[in-house]
């Protein structure tokens, strides 16, 4: 038997009474459990609801191939973050984060930062601690920074230049240049940042998490960091979501 502690990001029925979850763990990153007559069995059914925090114990099994496959065994309930089920758009935007995570995902150790950060995210929606459209821009931006695709934010490319009235961010090349130094073409795909913007855009890539909800911006860079962290997202992840056109329909 294993246990782990995981975050229900998504729900199947299987058949007419069992389901699978695929869950969140910090050390085995996104896993897929199955959970026999799941639909119909209410033992488990509050500890493996969609975003429940959770302890699961599991059995482990190799299939013929040596591909491992979960079959729940027990839970337990540790947050079920329940005022995001009672605002639709709450729920659109933690399911949003789960749609990210799930197109990102990975089996393999080392997702203790990617977990801590959703947690944090659907804590500060849950309890209304954040700007909701903040707090998107956040979870958007940090979760590539947390699997690998932190972009350089020190300074010019060129030059090494830390910061000018104007720098350009190429979505491209996931680089910063300074205004002197950057060279458009036919195909190149950027925005500008003023000094204001590149602190935040800093801010929200390099911070400790301890620091990192605790900040608030004006409606004007709203604006300009919800185009930057969608443009971003839409570049490096080259799909997309429908929970963010929902999300936004609303």
């Amino acid at each position: 038997m294993l246990t782990v502690k995981g975050l229900i990001l998504r729900e199947k029925k299987i058949g007419e009474i069992s389901k699978s979850v695929s869950v969140l763990t910090a050390d085995k990153g996104v896993i897929d459990i199955f959970i026999r007559g799941g639909q119909k069995s209410v033992k488990n059914a509050a500890s493996t609801q969609l975003f429940a925090y959770s302890s699961l114990c599991v059995e482990e099994k190799k299939t013929a191939s040596g591909h491992t496959e979960y079959y729940l065994n027990s839970s337990e309930m540790i947050n079920a973050f329940p005022n995001i089920r009672l605002d639709i758009k709450k729920t659109a935007l933690a399911s949003y984060f789960s749609e990210l995570i799930l197109y990102s995902r990975t089996e393999e150790a080392g997702y203790a930062d990617v977990m801590r950060l959703v947690l944090n995210s659907l804590y500060f929606l849950d309890n209304d601690k954040m700007d909701m459209e903040l707090l998107k821009c956040v979870f958007e931006f940090r979760l590539p920074c947390e699997i690998g695709l932190r972009p350089d934010l020190v300074g010019c490319a060129c030059c090494f230049k830390y910061e000018d009235e104007k720098m350009h961010f190429d979505f491209r090349e996931n680089k910063l240049f300074c205004d002197e130094c950057y060279i458009t073409s036919e195909d190149s795909v950027q925005t500008e940042l003023d000094k204001t913007l590149l602190y935040i855009v800093r801010y929200i890539a390099l911070t400790e998490f301890e620091k990192l909800f605790f900040f608030k911006i004006s409606s004007r860079y709203q604006k300009k960091l919800t185009a930057f962290t969608e443009s971003f997202i839409a570049h490096n992840f080259k799909s997309r979501f429908r929970t963010l056109e929902y999300y936004k329909g609303l």
